[in-house]
């Protein structure tokens, strides 16, 4: 089963088998018995952390009964800062703040003396 932004979940050769989730246990139904449609299906969501656990361990998990199929796709997406744009913040406010260094006063620094 690939997961999409956004899409039910569905899978089976006719797409006819879906998931859904019972609380936080998802469970196989089927779309043709008449009971169940597209539209009581989980929604994939891959901003939502705790959905992403819960794709993690479907396939694997013995605790749930039917057969759950194997998810492929992107299940969690973050959106963070980098290293480099961290740091290069970090530059920056560094600039502002104190102007640019030199370099020979730096290792000069404030204690020196003269060997004779």
């Amino acid at each position: 089963m690939f997961v999409e932004q956004g899409q039910p979940l569905v899978f089976g050769a006719a797409k006819d088998k879906g998931v859904k989730l019972d609380g936080l246990r998802p469970v196989v139904v089927d779309l043709n018995d008449g009971l169940h449609s597209a539209s009581d299906l989980w929604v994939h969501d891959e901003n939502d952390f705790y959905k992403a656990q819960i794709l993690t361990r479907m396939f694997d998990d013995p605790r749930i009964e039917g057969h759950l199929p194997r998810p492929f796709g992107v299940f969690y997406q973050a959106f963070r800062p980098t290293y480099e744009d961290i740091m290069g913040a970090q530059l920056e406010e560094a600039l502002s703040k104190r102007g640019p260094g030199d370099l020979d006063k730096l290792l000069a620094g404030n204690e020196t003396w003269t060997i004779k």
